[in-house]
């Protein structure tokens, strides 16, 4: 809308204030923060961000299109209403201007602000930077990427998940951020956990102290996660598109509670949802598809329309307390609201590529395997699911999940150890999906890891990959031939300075196949 970018860009003058020495040194500490190299990664990785300062929580982007972005950002030290100035240009130092917005920090969204700027040019990296005090006072500067609009240019996507902070640092996400031509980092849930000190991890303890109950309680974790260096750095390098797991709430939280929620001695439940539902809204930005929702369609230009699910609070039923039940028909994980927007949106996508971005395994496997924390917990609307994808024909709908501390690589038929899937082949086969390894969470198996993969590749024949143990992160490129993907794995988290990492797996869809092929 002309019009509003005029209207806009009325506090100009403001931002043409800031000298050229200040526009050197921000452009300069996040090249810095981009290319750092061995020595400066080790020194700096997992360090708190510092106390002091306004913007200490750094800032983000989230949820880009092909010519929209959001912008994040939180005001550390006011006590009142305080005026925040955004500006957003096409050069690293702030003079090539296209949008400003005038917002407000207020205590009752925990002095966080948050801007959708339309009218953007496709396919472009723009900068962006948070000002207060009438311009004197700057954030870092972060950059962020719109989607292209072209068919003939890939959409790149890192998909991470599971950041348990006290296991270790988040070199995962350096690695993300240093990765070239991203489109965004999808992150599926458990960005947070909500465990007091010592209970799951020791290597670093959080803040609060104490198990996250009350509002107060999940912003703090939130603002202690913010300013670990390696977090500001993905954010403020990559746009994030959010979707959660249960640690932002409690451990294996459905809509109606919690297995470790004890309401005797920590209230009620549906208080303690909407402290953390708020906490997480306040700190991680999004564009909001449907109010009050997660759930929304991105549309990466013709190649991609990103679709991301909320599988954990939503419309999830209580959990079954026994296979026979996890098989009862109208049992559901999205709510029949969600479910059907999706299958609609689904249908209705004309994009070469359908990319669903959820917090569970979808994949069904042996008996012996079942987790009824996931998809097996709801099979009849997942049979729903993959009934409406081979009724539409639809093709290259391609599944991405966390939650499971584990790497898999499947195709995902209706029955996929029944006559009407051929291994050999992925004859048979509707979609595939990809589960992400957790970014710093633990191995759950402990010795037996390896024991387990080799019995999940005996029993499950549409799995093309399954690891137990690595910790790492998936990089999908969509492109008019194909989706590759790339599995990286990236060791010692529990080490600052770590974090090598290597090429693990390399799989690619085919246009129009609806099966994974191994590359590596």
């Amino acid at each position: 809308m002309p019009g509003a970018e005029a209207a806009d860009t009325a506090t100009r003058p403001m931002t043409l204030a800031m000298n050229d020495d200040l526009r050197l040194r921000l452009s300069r500490r996040h090249f810095l923060r981009l290319t750092s190299g061995a020595a400066l990664a080790a020194a700096t990785s997992g360090c708190d961000i510092g106390a002091a300062g306004r913007f200490r929580h750094g800032v983000a982007s989230a949820d880009p299109t092909t010519e929209a972005l959001s912008f994040w950002t939180q005001v550390a030290d006011a006590s009142a209403d305080t005026p925040v100035t955004l500006t957003v240009a096409r050069d690293l130092v702030l003079r090539d201007v296209v949008a400003t917005r005038a917002l407000v920090a207020r205590p009752e969204s925990d002095f966080t602000v948050e801007a959708r700027v339309e009218g953007l040019e496709p396919g472009r990296v723009y900068a962006f930077a948070f000002s207060t005090d009438e311009g004197s006072v700057w954030s870092e500067l972060g950059t962020a990427r719109t989607a292209p609009d072209r068919e003939d240019l890939p959409v790149r996507l890192a998909f991470t998940c599971c950041g348990s902070y006290a296991h270790g640092f988040f070199h995962t996400y350096r690695r993300i951020a240093e990765q070239e031509n991203l489109t965004a980092v999808v992150h599926l849930g458990d960005y947070i956990y909500e465990y007091a000190s010592g209970v799951y991890g020791a290597r670093r303890s959080y803040d609060p102290p104490h198990e996250c109950v009350t509002l107060e309680d999940y912003r703090r974790r939130y603002a202690h996660y913010r300013r670990d260096t390696d977090v500001a750095a993905l954010h403020g390098a990559l746009p994030m598109v959010v979707t959660w797991d249960d640690h932002e709430l409690a451990n294996n939280a459905w809509r109606g509670g919690a297995i470790e929620h004890d309401g005797a001695t920590e209230g009620d439940w549906v208080e303690r949802r909407e402290a953390a539902a708020q906490a997480h809204r306040e700190w991680l930005p999004r564009f909001e598809a449907h109010e009050g929702s997660l759930y929304r369609r991105l549309a990466l230009g013709p190649l991609v329309d990103l679709f991301v699910l909320d599988t954990r609070l939503e419309g999830r039923d209580a959990p079954p307390r026994s296979s026979a039940e996890a098989e009862a028909p109208g049992r559901s994980l999205l709510g029949e609201l969600q479910r059907e927007r999706f299958l609609a949106d689904l249908r209705a996508s004309t994009a070469r590529w359908k990319v669903v971005a959820q917090s569970v395994q979808l994949t069904q496997h042996h008996q012996d395997f079942w987790n009824h924390d996931a998809w097996d917990g709801y099979a009849d609307e997942r049979r729903q699911l993959l009934e409406t994808i081979e009724a539409e024909g639809l093709s290259n709908v391609f599944f991405v999940c966390g939650d499971g501390h584990k790497s898999f690589a499947d195709d995902v038929a209706l029955d996929p150890f029944g006559a009407g899937y051929d291994p050999a082949t992925g004859a048979g086969s509707l979609a595939t999906e990809l589960m992400t390894p957790a970014a710093v969470s633990p191995n759950l198996f402990g010795q037996e890891a390896r024991q387990l993969e080799a019995v999940v590749r005996e029993r499950s024949p549409h799995t093309k990959f399954v690891d137990a143990e690595q910790r790492g992160y998936w990089v999908v490129e969509l492109s008019r031939e194909r989706a590759l993907a790339e599995l990286h794995f990236v060791a010692d988290v529990e080490t600052v300075g770590g974090g090598a990492e290597r090429l693990a797996a390399v799989f690619e869809v085919r246009d129009g196949e609806r099966h994974l092929r191994q590359l590596l």
